[in-house]
């Protein structure tokens, strides 16, 4: 784990009273790629009172069957429900008879009232018996208030904090309009996880899948951070911001941090009141303290790091300036307070309090804006446009719906920010689509009305998008065959015999230079009809994929179908990004036209963050190469994570950043060669692979099938890129001979003048 710390002033007044704000990062260690991944125990506790009935129990009932799958034989998973009271459903244990685990949740059935604190107290105790010393997490899902047992907010607290002294952090989920958020709220600080809010099933599914992806991501668990202040420099010291905290006897203040997933951030702000230190120079006033389980080994962790300041003459400190970054996540965290207070406000019926207090934690934090560093300022925009919305939304919607929405914000961006950072930004990108889209547009159009008018492509726009397709489908089928029996050794330079044929990747890519170039933009609904009536089955469509568009042709509205992959959590697979480079080449040089156009594309098929993630920093890494020929390396995998926020695939492109002089192999086995399928497992070493051979397609894409892995998928997304920077002339004319014919079906480059 890795601590860094900025202050707000590195220098303090001699022999005067005054304070110190830390702003403090904390990023977890990253999972390896070749590592084999420990056993996860996961327990889930589940509301099935009379409340639940219906399509309640029923859309639980189904994202837990998809949980099952999701996870190994060796993974331990066991349900406890609750009623009037708690029954065992599944012994928490391996899960080496999924079948009969099927069965059981299947066999759910609703009852009567909602004695939390029984399913909760037998929750945690097959938690810790099936993990032992291995640490387990707890899911809690209700839909209503505690009515029947311990029903105290404080009480229901202490059994989850009693639960995470033990190794099991509890995380809620508020499930419906009628829980009690409070309650909930509560007894996620104490197990130390995360307070999730569904309005409806297929949100709920969503959440339940993506805590289990987080899960069997996890790289320390039971974390906390310990302040351990000089009590001769300082006076006191004070978490800012809703994260609970506990004081020590000896001073100390110890903050439970619950578990991180590979490579995850998070950020913590403390402040230090320093009465008046007498003697001049460095001086020491605080020690941080990180201690962690690592899953792996089961080994305590600890991590360090020193707080000082400079101790100088009064006037030589008068001229101080709080660091940028400080007061903006000083007005970040104010936010979080004001998200809270909104939604005790809305309980209370008082509705134009709640907008304003909104409205004025909205100035606070825009007048932040412009000195943001260029990472904190994407958060910021989405964190302004979501104010915006809860403060119209406080005064005209159902204030328990707004309620529920500010305290879930409020909490998710306190304990899990990642996660919470890219739930907003889906939710902003659809409320916005949703409003400015006339209500025609908002089902699956019809090919007439999607082709009527003239389209506004731009001739050169077009004609780079063709140069990255080319590369795209030379590298895709380059690839593919070296899956064939008798393949050269992909490290030689004899090119396998011709000809050779590309994959869905190239189908699918075609589909969106086939829309560009009529429409000058990405529709979703276009781009959706496309791809399911062009699709060819024998391209080599995963089974995922081949439902979703199956589905999608038989009339399902795509964004039905592709937010119901896997479960409800939606696809975080490698498929959105295969097709992307020629999207970012269109918009060569207009990183957030690319950025915005590409989540358009993607959204069509993969409604996971991750998913929309991969294709967004495949189309950045285009856009940015498209516009500099001469683009390095580094820049281009800056240009890449620039626009995506934190998460395994960013975490992955800075690592990537690091390997940039090592051996394709080595780089496979430090960020994956797409063996998972997933976009972390695949795009940092196919962007990987383009920046570490700047204008040489041959050696990128050879890079990518020397590594193995889907060798197909990371060749096209590396030959896209790179034909993207060097257009139609580095790829070689031998090469694209032996690729057969792109399909006839694409639409003509537009005319120009």
């Amino acid at each position: 784990m890795h601590l860094s710390a900025l202050l707000d002033f590195d220098v303090v007044p001699v022999d005067t009273e005054d304070h110190v704000t830390v702003l403090l990062d904390v990023t977890a260690p990253h999972q390896q790629a070749e590592t084999e991944r420990a056993p996860a125990t996961l327990q889930v506790v589940l509301d099935r009172s009379g409340s639940m009935r219906g399509s309640k129990l029923q859309g639980a009932v189904t994202a837990l069957l998809s949980l099952i799958d999701r996870l190994d034989p060796t993974d331990k998973f066991g349900l406890v429900t609750f009623d009037s009271q708690a029954r065992v459903e599944v012994p928490a244990g391996p899960l080496h008879d999924k079948e009969s685990v099927r069965r059981r949740i299947s066999g759910l059935r609703p009852g009567g009232s909602t004695d939390l604190s029984s399913g909760l107290l037998r929750g945690i105790q097959e938690a810790r018996r099936a993990s032992a010393d291995s640490g387990a997490t707890l899911l809690l899902v209700s839909d209503g208030h505690a009515n029947v047992g311990i029903t105290e907010h404080a009480a229901l607290a202490d059994c989850a904090r009693t639960g995470y002294a033990a190794g099991v952090a509890t995380t809620t989920l508020g499930y419906g309009l009628g829980f009690d958020e409070e309650l909930l709220g509560a007894i996620a600080d104490g197990g130390a996880g995360s307070a999730l809010f569904a309005e409806d099933p297929d949100t709920a599914a969503a959440q339940i899948a993506r805590e289990a992806e987080y899960l069997l991501s996890k790289t320390a668990q039971a974390a906390s951070l310990r302040v351990k202040p000089d009590t001769s420099c300082v006076k006191e010291v004070a978490v800012v911001g809703e994260l609970p905290s506990t004081a020590l006897d000896d001073g100390s203040v110890m903050i439970d941090l619950g578990d991180f997933y590979s490579g995850e951030r998070r950020r913590l702000l403390l402040r230090l009141g320093v009465p008046g230190i007498p003697s001049l120079g460095l001086a020491t006033v605080a020690e941080l303290v990180a201690t962690y389980v690592d899953p792996a080994s089961l080994s305590t962790c600890t991590a360090t790091l020193p707080v000082s300041v400079n101790v100088v003459p009064g006037d030589a400190a008068a001229g101080r300036v709080p660091a940028p970054a400080v007061e903006t996540e000083r007005a970040f965290q104010h936010v979080q307070t004001a998200k809270r207070q909104a939604s005790e406000a809305l309980r209370r019926g008082e509705r134009e309090q709640a907008s304003r207090g909104l409205a004025e934690a909205r100035r606070r934090l825009a007048d932040q804006l412009t000195a943001a560093r260029s990472e904190q300022s994407d958060e910021l925009r989405a964190q302004l446009a979501e104010l915006d919305r809860l403060a119209r939304r406080a005064r005209t919607d159902d204030a328990n719906h707004v309620s529920k929405a500010a305290f879930a914000s409020q909490a998710g961006y306190t304990k899990s920010r990642a996660r919470m950072a890219a739930d907003t930004a889906r939710h902003l990108r659809d409320a916005d689509r949703d409003a400015a889209a006339p209500d025609s547009s908002r089902g699956h159009r019809g090919p007439a009305a999607q082709h009527a008018g003239t389209h506004t492509s731009d001739p050169a726009a077009d004609a780079r998008a063709r140069d990255a397709l080319e590369g795209l489908s030379v590298g895709d089928a380059f690839g593919e065959r070296f899956f064939a029996p008798g393949a050269p050794d992909p490290g030689a330079d004899t090119l396998p015999a011709a000809p050779w044929h590309w994959t869905d990747d190239t189908e699918m890519a075609c589909g969106i230079v086939d829309v560009l170039a009529r429409l000058g933009r990405i529709d979703q609904d276009e781009l959706a009809r496309v791809f399911a009536a062009r699709w060819d089955a024998e391209r080599g469509y995963g089974r995922g994929t081949r439902g979703l568009l199956t589905s999608i042709g038989a009339g399902t509205p795509w964004r039905a179908a592709a937010a119901a992959q896997f479960g409800g959590a939606g696809s975080l697979g490698n498929g959105a990004a295969m097709r992307a480079a020629p999207l970012g080449a269109y918009f060569g040089g207009e990183p957030d036209r690319a950025r915005t156009e590409a989540a358009l594309s993607a959204e069509v098929t993969h409604a996971h963050p991750a998913g929309v993630a991969g294709a967004v920093a495949v189309a950045l890494a285009a856009s940015a190469a498209s516009a500099d020929p001469d683009l390095g390396g580094a820049d281009l995998l800056d240009a890449a994570r620039a626009g995506i926020g934190d998460g395994p695939v960013r975490s992955g492109l800075e690592r990537a950043a690091a390997l940039l002089g090592a051996p394709a192999e080595e780089a496979a086995r430090e960020l994956g060669n797409g063996a998972r399928v997933s976009a972390a497992d695949t795009v940092p070493f196919a962007l990987w692979a383009a920046a570490a051979h700047p204008g040489d397609f041959t050696a990128a894409v050879r890079a990518c099938a020397r590594a193995g892995g889907d060798m197909d998928t990371t060749a096209a997304i590396a030959g896209g890129v790179a034909a993207s920077r060097g257009g139609i002339a580095g790829v070689p004319a031998d090469w694209r001979a032996a690729r057969e014919p792109l399909p006839k079906w694409i639409a003509p480059p537009p005319r120009r003048g």
